[in-house]
Order: C-alpha cells, then sequence, then structure tokens
C-alpha cells in the first residue's frame, strides 16, 4: 500500500511513556493536511526521512481535525482509516500541550 501511518502522541515527561491520542492510515495524498500546518507557520517539521517524517504542534492545531474522527483537506487518496482514536485523552488534553505526529512512509 502506498500512503501513510500516522501516530499523534503527547511526548512524556523523563522516562515515562508517550500518551497516545490516535493512530490512522491514510493514502498518498495523506500528508497534505499537516504540511499545510507547517507552510502556515502553526506546526514544524522536525524530521523528514520517512521513517517517520516527525512534526511539532500545539494540540489546539490538530486535534479539532481529529473531533469528528477524519482528516479534512487530506488530499487525493487520502481517505482516513482510524485504526485508533481516543476520545478521552483528546478532550482532556490542554490546547496549549505540544504535540508529536509521526507520519510512516508505507511505501
Amino acid at each position: 500500500m502506498l500512503g501513510w501511518w500516522f501516530v499523534v502522541t503527547v511526548p512524556a515527561a523523563g522516562d515515562g511513556e508517550d500518551v497516545v491520542l490516535a493512530k490512522w492510515e491514510t493514502g498518498i495524498g495523506g500528508l497534505d493536511w499537516i504540511t499545510g500546518l507547517v507552510a502556515a507557520g502553526r506546526a514544524e517539521q522536525l524530521r523528514f526521512d520517512g521513517y517517520p517524517h516527525r512534526y511539532a504542534a500545539r494540540a489546539g492545531e490538530v486535534l479539532p481535525l481529529l473531533a469528528d474522527g477524519s482528516v479534512p483537506d487530506a488530499g487525493p487518496g487520502a481517505e482516513f482509516r482510524p485504526r485508533e482514536l481516543h476520545p478521552d485523552r483528546i478532550a482532556a488534553c490542554p490546547a496549549d500541550a505540544l504535540l508529536t505526529v509521526d507520519a510512516w512512509d508505507q511505501s
């Protein structure tokens, strides 16, 4: 399959374990939503080799996009196929929390 596997986490402090908020798979155009946030200055790309592409963004920028179970403007071939979505954790996450968004290349 050509596409991306996303994992959105709240990084743990110290030696703790990251808190997973969501995981999902998309098609080839699946990066469009996060690269759009980067282009708008609302997220930062930290790594870009596909293993994974890594982004940092505030929860207030990312979590509203997941609230209804879909990612808008995901681009062609980017069907949102949720695998793991944690509404309770998403709702408890403060808007100013810094999230890590990993996008793993599935090609």
